[in-house]
This record gives structure tokens, C-alpha cells and sequence, in this order.
């Protein structure tokens, strides 16, 4: 019988793929961009008349953030367990309330002894 001394917990995370970034961020990471700069091309589009600006910004806008937003991420993903960014965007959306409650975002000291009436 074979044990083993130690306890291979990395084996079953998601492996980083692009500047600090695992595969479900990229994707997450191109998706906003694409979606934040489809937005800033459509509002250059209806100003200058130039309708290829609409995907040359959608592709920039992707580019941008897939470059800095794995190193910010990275660095404020450090030292935290590997489902912190769903949770943390569960909870920034259940703090702008833009989803439904269902997460507890509040603390409160309990106290268990009997109040004098």
C-alpha cells in the first residue's frame, strides 16, 4: 500500500492560461470587453457616421482588458481561494442589487444572554 506524504490539492485547479488568467476569466474578461467596447464604438458610430468603428472598438475594448485586467486581477486574486471572483461577482451584484437575494452581505454580533427588562 502506497501513501502518499503529502496532499495534492492543486491537482484540481483550473491552470492559468494567460497572464494570470484561468480559461472561465478570459472568456469572462472577453465578454466585458467586447461588450464595454461594442458600446463606446456605437456611440463613436451615431457621432462620426463611421459604422466599422462599432467591432474595431468591440475588438479593442477585448484586447484592453485581457492585457491589464490579468494583471489586476491577479494581483487582487492573490493569496485567495480559487472560487473568490464568482463569489465576488455574486456579491458585488447582490450589493447594487441587480440580483436576487441570496447571499448573506451582512454581519451581526449575536448575543446570547438574557436582556434585564
Amino acid at each position: 500500500m502506497v501513501t502518499l506524504p503529502f496532499l495534492p490539492d492543486r491537482l484540481n485547479r483550473e491552470p492559468v492560461v494567460w497572464r494570470g488568467l484561468t480559461t472561465s476569466e478570459l472568456f469572462l474578461a472577453l465578454a466585458a470587453g467586447i461588450g464595454g467596447g461594442g458600446m463606446f464604438g456605437i456611440m463613436l458610430a451615431l457621432l462620426t457616421g463611421t459604422w466599422p468603428l462599432i467591432p474595431v472598438s468591440a475588438l479593442a475594448g477585448a484586447a484592453l482588458l485581457i492585457q491589464g485586467g490579468g494583471r489586476i486581477l491577479a494581483r487582487a486574486r492573490r493569496n485567495k481561494p480559487d472560487n473568490w471572483l464568482p463569489q465576488a461577482l455574486l456579491a458585488w451584484l447582490e450589493r447594487h442589487h441587480l440580483r436576487g437575494a441570496h447571499l448573506i452581505q451582512h454581519s451581526a454580533v449575536w448575543v446570547v444572554r438574557r436582556s434585564p427588562r
